[in-house]
C-alpha cells in the first residue's frame, strides 16, 4: 500500500517544463527553436518528461492522447520508463507528420500513466509553412500573426564550387518548385551515396517583407508566435534552403535549387567566397548538411542580435502619426562576417540594415549597423568512449559526454538535447540519443553526464572504422509567465558543439569527428 501511495505521488509531479520541439528526420537535427515545418512532413515530436516530487516515478506508461487540430498526424506509441528518479529529464520522441497543418499554434495532449492513476499535461507546439516561389525566387514563412518574404540575393558560397556543372541561377523545373514545397516527402531514409552540395553557405544579402494579417495600429505589431521573433523565421529559412536544396538536387537530376541572383559572394568584407565543405558521402554528408545549416541559422540569430531583432528595432524608431495603419513592413539586410563563423564559439557576427515601415498616410524609415557575437556557446566539453569493440564478444559502444557552459558551469538534464551520429565505412548513418536521466545506461540523473549506447553487432556489416560526432543543441526554456518580450529573447535549437567552422580564407572549412572506433567482427 505504501508503495501505491508514493506512485501515486509521484504521477502528480510528471511534467513538461520546456515546449516540445521538432527533429527533422533528414539530419536528425533540431530546427530553429523547436519549430515544427510543414514543408518537412514527417518530423520527430519530441518532449523533455520530468520527475519534480520527492519519490521516484516508477512504472509508467507515457503516450500521446491527441491533437488539437486533426491534420497533425502521431503515429501511436507508448513509452515504457521503469524509474524516473527526482528531477531527473527523459526525453521521448513519436513520429508525427505535418504535411496538412496549418501554421499557427497548435496543442498536443500527453499521457502519464500507471496503474494507480493517470496525469494529462497539455503543451503547445509551433507550425510554420516555408514555400518557395519561382515567380519571384522568393521565400516565404506563415505565422498566424502574419508573413515573412524573402529573397536572397547573395548566399556566400565555397570558392571551389562541388558536384561540377554550372549552378543555376534560379528554379525553372516545375517538378523541383513542387518538390522544394514538400521535400519531406522525397526524403525516404538514409542513401548512403548521398553527396552534400549546397547552394550556398550563409546568408549575406537578402531583402523581407513583414506582412501583417490586417493592418495594425501604433507603433508595434504582434510577434510571430507572440514569442519567437522574425529572425527565427530567417532562421528557418535558411535551414530550409540548404537542406532543401542539396536533397532535391541529388534526387531530382534537375539541377541545383539556387535562389541568388547573381553578382559578388564573399565573406561579406571584400573576400571571394568560403572554404568547402569535405564530407565523403553517405552518413558523412548529412551530418555536414546538418552543420551548415546550423552554421546558417546561428549566424543569423548572431548578426540579428538574440536581444531584440532589427524588425522590432525598426518598430521602435519609426512612430506612425496617430490614426495611422501599419500595413506592411520591410528589411535590406546585409551580413558582415569580420571572422571565422564558428559553431559553438563567441565568432562576431555583422549585419548592415534598412528597415521600412509603409503606413495609411506615410513611409517611415531606420537604418542601423550592428556587431554581434554568438551566444550559442560553450567553453568545453568532454567525450569519453571506447577506441575499440569487439562485436564478437557483443561488446556495446557506451558514449558519455559532459558540457559547460560559458561561464564553465556544468549543463545537465534538460538544459540540453544531445545526440551521437555514427558515420560508419560504408557511408552508414545512425544516431544515438544521450540522456541525463539515471536509467541504464545512464548512471544518474541530472549529474551532468549524457550517456548513450549502440550495439555494433545488430549492423550487416559493423566491422571497420567508424567516425562519430556528438552534437549538442540548446532547448527553449521561456516560462508560460513570461510575456511575450521576455520569451521572445530566448531561442532554442542551435548548435554549441564545436565542429565545423566555415572560414574564408581557406580551401577546406575544418569539419572535425569528435572521435573514431574501431569495429571488430
Amino acid at each position: 500500500m505504501q508503495n501505491s501511495k508514493q506512485e501515486a505521488k509521484a504521477m502528480n509531479t510528471i511534467t513538461i517544463p520546456n515546449r516540445p520541439f521538432a527533429t527533422e528526420p533528414i539530419t536528425g537535427f533540431m530546427l530553429p527553436d523547436g519549430i515544427f515545418e510543414v514543408a518537412l512532413g514527417k518530423q520527430f515530436l519530441n518532449a523533455q518528461f520530468t520527475s519534480v516530487g520527492s519519490a521516484a516515478a516508477t512504472s509508467i506508461r507515457i503516450y500521446v492522447e491527441g491533437v488539437s487540430h486533426p491534420s497533425i498526424a502521431i503515429t501511436p506509441f507508448t513509452h515504457f520508463v521503469s524509474n524516473l528518479e527526482s528531477n531527473a529529464v527523459r526525453v521521448l520522441s513519436w513520429d508525427a507528420d505535418f504535411s496538412s497543418t496549418p501554421p499557427g499554434t497548435h496543442y498536443v495532449s500527453f499521457i502519464a500513466e500507471t496503474s494507480t492513476g493517470r496525469k494529462r499535461i497539455i503543451k503547445k507546439i509551433f507550425v510554420t509553412r516555408v514555400q518557395f516561389n519561382p515567380a519571384s525566387t522568393t521565400f516565404t514563412a506563415e505565422t498566424p500573426e502574419g508573413v515573412i518574404e524573402v529573397k536572397f540575393q547573395d548566399l556566400v558560397v565555397p570558392k571551389n564550387q562541388c558536384c561540377g556543372g554550372k549552378r543555376k541561377s534560379k528554379v525553372d523545373s516545375t517538378e523541383t518548385v513542387q518538390l522544394l514545397n514538400s521535400f519531406g516527402r522525397l526524403f525516404n531514409g538514409h542513401d548512403s551515396d548521398f553527396e552534400f552540395c549546397p547552394p550556398g553557405f550563409l546568408p549575406l544579402n537578402l531583402e523581407a517583407a513583414v506582412t501583417p494579417r490586417a493592418p495594425f495600429p501604433g507603433q508595434y505589431g504582434d510577434l510571430p508566435y507572440q514569442d519567437p521573433w522574425w529572425k527565427v523565421l530567417l532562421a528557418i529559412i535558411a535551414v530550409i534552403l540548404l537542406i532543401a536544396a542539396a536533397i532535391v538536387e541529388d534526387t531530382s537530376g534537375t539541377g541545383s535549387i539556387t535562389v541568388t541572383a547573381g553578382g559578388s559572394s564573399g565573406s561579406g568584407s571584400g573576400s571571394g567566397g568560403c572554404c568547402g565543405i569535405g564530407a565523403s558521402g553517405g552518413g558523412s554528408s548529412y551530418v555536414a548538411a546538418g552543420l551548415v545549416a546550423a552554421a546558417a541559422a546561428v549566424a543569423t540569430a548572431a548578426a540579428a542580435s538574440d536581444v531584440r531583432d532589427p524588425v522590432r528595432r525598426g518598430q521602435d524608431n519609426t512612430v506612425p502619426s496617430p490614426g495611422e495603419l501599419t500595413l506592411s513592413e520591410g528589411l535590406k539586410m546585409s551580413f558582415v562576417y569580420p571572422e571565422p563563423v564558428a559553431l559553438g564559439k563567441p565568432f562576431a557576427a555583422g549585419l548592415k540594415w534598412e528597415y521600412t515601415r509603409v503606413t495609411t498616410g506615410k513611409t517611415y524609415t531606420y537604418s542601423a549597423s550592428d556587431m554581434n557575437t554568438n551566444i550559442h556557446v560553450l567553453s568545453n566539453y568532454k567525450i569519453s568512449a571506447p577506441e575499440v569493440v569487439r562485436g564478437y564478444r557483443k561488446e556495446p559502444f557506451l558514449i558519455r559526454s559532459e558540457f559547460f557552459d560559458k561561464e564553465g558551469k556544468q549543463l545537465r538534464g534538460g538544459e540540453l538535447f544531445v545526440q551521437c551520429f555514427l558515420i560508419g565505412p560504408n557511408g552508414e548513418y545512425r544516431k544515438i540519443q544521450m540522456q541525463d536521466d539515471g536509467i541504464s545506461p545512464d548512471e544518474k540523473p541530472s549529474d551532468g553526464t549524457y550517456t548513450g549506447i549502440f550495439f555494433f553487432a545488430n549492423e550487416e556489416k559493423p566491422e571497420g572504422i567508424w567516425t562519430y560526432y556528438v552534437i549538442a543543441q540548446d532547448v527553449n526554456n521561456a516560462q508560460p509567465d513570461m510575456s511575450p518580450e521576455e520569451a521572445a529573447q530566448i531561442i532554442g535549437g542551435l548548435v554549441v558543439t564545436h565542429q565545423l567552422v566555415i572560414t574564408f580564407d581557406e580551401d577546406e572549412c575544418p569539419f572535425v569527428p569528435d572521435g573514431h572506433v574501431n569495429v571488430i567482427r
